[in-house]
């Protein structure tokens, strides 16, 4: 059973009679009327380029507005009681979960969205794609996962060392834990695995299929998801994870202590952890390098632009949109934010190819790029976070609290399983 317009609704109007504090017919329908008002949120777009498009389309009377909290449910509040709606809105990787109220929006296909769909890297587009071909989101960025190690340690310990020599001797994720157990040798103390979580994420980032079909159907198969959670199993019980567990990526004291001291020497995220990686050890500056991640390319993340129905100009909305998200205008985003490009023209401008002083000369795009266009196509659902979140709690629980691992499978399973009978989607 797929996510009805019925039930999108329902799930969203108990947020909007809170939010919203009063009803359609008393409130304007668009935030702003009279003006094309943008949702973003903070560090979603650039805002040296919104600032040039506010002056390159003065027709539109664009109104960029940077949403505090999170954007999503504001969204799904506003949405529900069809009041103070944007025009243009940010729309995160979760983008399906609007599948089943396309009609509260701009099919972007009519607008001409199929004469920019060769400028960007095409499991990026099909993403915003509903299963029965609306086009309700326009690529904004992507996040292809890489290696991030200390080039100075693994040099001082004999090890491969050099981007390409690395990426070699870790091509799959048991060469990436015999490399661990190595480190771990010659450098005591230090690690090349964050936690479970980490294993977990980006070992499934790297399948065809994760939870669930296009169609929204429970994929009975879940080999890949045991493949995953079999690995980060594997990593802990080798003694091999740092001990992060619980520990959002970036956010910890001490996870950014031992990107300063050394501790953690390696890991495996996301392109956007670059601008945390660079705030919080910016004394490791030069001393980093990034690579091909173990197990071949994937995707973590990413962002898209939508216009709602309510927009009273949405060819307007969409010249901004397009603007907004060129290549140019994607690489600026990139050198100020490092959100990473959804149009692969980006990766060989000569803009970002500069050699990066904190990579110790290397100009990253290149790694990145690479990946991100061999990325896979695969279906992100709207519960894809909340089934992610349940397994990765409870690998935490066999991390953290000694929990025997086929228990924890089985009661993440169970959960699972009982989240998607009380969605419908499981009989």
């Amino acid at each position: 059973m797929t996510l009805t317009r019925r039930r999108f609704l329902t799930g969203a109007a108990a947020l909007g009679a809170t939010a919203l504090g009063t009803t359609a017919c008393t409130s304007p329908t668009t935030a702003n009327p009279g003006k094309i008002t943008l949702w973003y949120s903070t560090n979603g777009l650039s805002e040296k380029v919104l600032g040039e498009a506010v002056r390159r389309f003065p027709a539109q009377n664009l109104t960029p507005s940077k949403v505090s909290g999170e954007l999503n449910r504001r969204l799904l509040a506003a949405l529900s009681g069809e009041a103070y709606l944007p025009d243009i809105t940010m729309l995160g990787d979760g983008i399906s979960t609007y599948f089943s109220a396309t009609d509260r929006f701009a099919d972007l296909t009519a607008l001409g969205a199929r004469q920019d769909e060769s400028r960007y890297l095409p499991w990026k587009w099909q993403a915003g794609r509903s299963p029965d071909g609306f086009q309700l989101g326009f690529p904004i960025d992507t996040g292809p996962a890489a290696l991030y190690y200390r080039h100075d340690l693994f040099a001082e310990a004999g090890l491969p060392s050099e981007p390409d020599a690395v990426a070699a001797a870790l091509s799959s994720w048991d060469d990436y834990f015999e490399f661990a157990k190595r480190v771990k040798e010659k450098l005591p103390g230090r690690y090349l695995i964050t936690d479970t979580k980490m294993v977990f994420t980006y070992s499934l980032a790297q399948e065809k299929q994760k939870y669930l079909d296009r169609q929204n159907r429970y994929l009975d198969d879940q080999s890949q998801v045991r493949r995953a959670w079999d690995r980060a199993v594997k990593a802990f019980q080798l003694g091999l994870t740092a001990g992060y567990a619980g520990s959002a990526a970036g956010e910890g004291v001490d996870r950014r202590a031992a990107w300063t001291n050394g501790k953690e020497v390696a890991f495996v995220n996301a392109s956007w952890i670059t601008g945390n990686l660079k705030q919080s050890a910016p004394g490791t500056s030069g001393q980093w390098h990034v690579c091909q991640a173990p197990g071949g390319p994937g995707n973590q993340g990413g962002s898209f632009l939508a216009i709602t129905k309510y927009c009273p100009d949405p060819q307007g909305a969409y010249d901004v949109v397009k603007w907004l998200m060129s290549p140019e205008n994607q690489a600026s985003t990139y050198l100020e934010l490092g959100l990473f490009p959804s149009s692969p023209a980006v990766y060989s401008d000569p803009k970002v190819l500069a050699p990066e002083e904190f990579f110790g000369g290397q100009a990253t795009i290149g790694v990145f790029g690479e990946i991100a266009e061999k990325v896979q196509p695969v279906y992100f659902s709207p519960w894809d976070i909340t089934i992610s979140d349940t397994y990765t709690d409870e690998l935490t629980n066999v991390e953290a609290a000694g929990k025997d691992p086929d228990q924890a499978w089985q009661d993440a399973r169970t959960a699972v399983e009982r989240l998607l009978r009380r969605q419908g989607v499981l009989a």
